[in-house]
């Protein structure tokens, strides 16, 4: 796509330290950008003439009216993430503020791996727990807990995967080639190479459940008590989607009802809003009943370069259309 150079002016201010000069450069082509990592509200301040952000995924506040006040001149922002809960889009709509996001840039989108890798990563620790492993060395202990630490194989499981997009569909793939078999929950796609079952099925049915869905009006809240309960013995529940898709109450209740249950996830309610220390879950990790990762799935110096580049396509396609001026 051949763009112009623009007279907008563009605050990057997600991490920015490991991208290579030539994404930077790329950058500064199209606008001029003040690269800065911002992480509260306050340090917006300074920049009251952006039209143009690229925020901080993980910054600890939500887009709102109260931020985009701040930013008069703001026309559009371009996230370098999947989810944009971290956006008010009825705030931004309301004043003509334009939305994009790793959506609208699937071939960026789909060469962005980190988060599957991750997703499997905490599906083999649950199943192995290597955190506990790694302790007992750190704590001086030399297989005098072996019961503790007797894991079990991911070859011959039953995975239930709820969501058959971007990670949904790796994790099968992952999982295939350590002799694991799938089964998919998704009413948006139909995917005849893997068994479809009704959600009830996915967590009856299966040895581990990954939740990797989008977070929508329909998911919000999808998995709570019920579904969480119903689980096989010794079952695997790992959740990379986002937090506000697990009744997490209920989450924490079953974790303490069901200490057989090997729980993992990387998404907590309230983290863009500065409030995830509240989460019931934390306090069940710091007991050592299950993991909590702080949302680094994404967290690669790859996917974070693409994903940087991706935020740069919309732009472009943003500004090729004269939407911008």
């Amino acid at each position: 796509m051949n763009v112009v150079s623009t007279n907008e002016h563009c605050l990057f201010s997600a991490p920015f330290d490991f991208l290579p000069e030539a994404t930077r450069a790329a950058y500064r082509d199209l606008m001029d950008v003040n690269f800065g990592e911002i992480w509260l509200p306050e340090e917006l301040d300074s920049q009251a003439d952006v039209t143009v952000w690229v925020p901080n995924p993980g910054q600890n506040f939500t887009i709102d009216d109260s931020i985009l006040d701040r930013l008069p001149s703001l026309k559009v922002i371009s996230t370098p993430s999947t989810g944009r809960n971290h956006i008010n889009e009825t705030a931004c709509r309301e004043r003509g503020v334009k939305v994009f996001s790793l959506q609208d840039d699937r071939l960026t989108l789909d060469s962005i791996a980190a988060s599957s890798e991750w997703t499997f990563l905490l599906l083999m620790n649950a199943l192995r727990r290597l955190d506990f492993a790694v302790d007992e060395v750190t704590d001086g202990r030399w297989r005098t807990r072996e019961d503790m630490l007797r894991g079990t194989e991911l070859s011959g499981l039953q995975v239930g995967i709820v969501g058959l997009g971007r990670n949904g569909t790796r994790m099968a793939r992952y999982c295939a080639a350590f002799d694991a078999v799938s089964a998919y929950y998704d009413p948006y796609v139909d995917v005849k190479r893997i068994p479809s079952w009704p959600l009830e099925r996915i967590f009856t049915d299966s040895d581990a459940v990954i939740v990797c869905c989008s977070l929508t009006p329909e998911t919000n809240g999808l998995i709570g008590t019920d579904l969480l309960r119903s689980m096989k013995r010794n079952a695997v529940f790992v959740n990379t989607s986002r937090g506000e898709v697990i009744l997490e109450q209920d989450l924490a209740d079953i974790v303490r009802e069901r200490p057989d249950l090997r729980v993992a996830v990387d998404v907590i309610v309230g983290e863009v809003t500065n409030t995830h220390d509240e989460s019931p879950l934390l306090p069940l990790h710091r007991e050592g009943k299950m993991i909590v990762t702080p949302h680094i799935a994404g967290a690669t110096v790859e996917s974070q370069s693409k994903a940087a580049i991706g935020a740069l396509n919309a732009l472009k396609g943003f500004f090729a259309t004269g939407a911008g001026r």
